[in-house]
């Protein structure tokens, strides 16, 4: 029951997360997206966000042990990379 709490809990931060991030990466307020990022990665990954930043994927996954916390690191990873992504296009 708990453990059941704490995974919707999990998944609903991770979800309202993830809709901010892209929205603002859609609407082109990247800087404001990687703001979101940063602040998912440190409240849901429990990683600092200047390292999830610039760090290697399975290095960062790797630094968490609860399976569904990695499970939302590799969601947020991917969109770092989608965050790269249009950074990269908008130069």
């Amino acid at each position: 029951m708990i453990r059941d709490d704490y995974l919707m809990r999990l998944v609903r931060q991770l979800a309202d997360a993830l809709a901010r991030i892209s929205g603002l990466r859609r609407a082109g307020l990247l800087d404001q997206a990687g703001e979101e990022l940063d602040a998912a990665f440190a409240s849901l990954g429990g990683i600092d966000p200047l390292l999830a930043r610039d760090g290697d994927a399975a290095f960062l996954l790797s630094l968490v042990q609860d399976p569904s916390r990695r499970e939302a690191m590799a969601r947020l990873l991917e969109e770092r990379d989608a965050l790269r992504a249009a950074r990269s296009a908008g130069r």
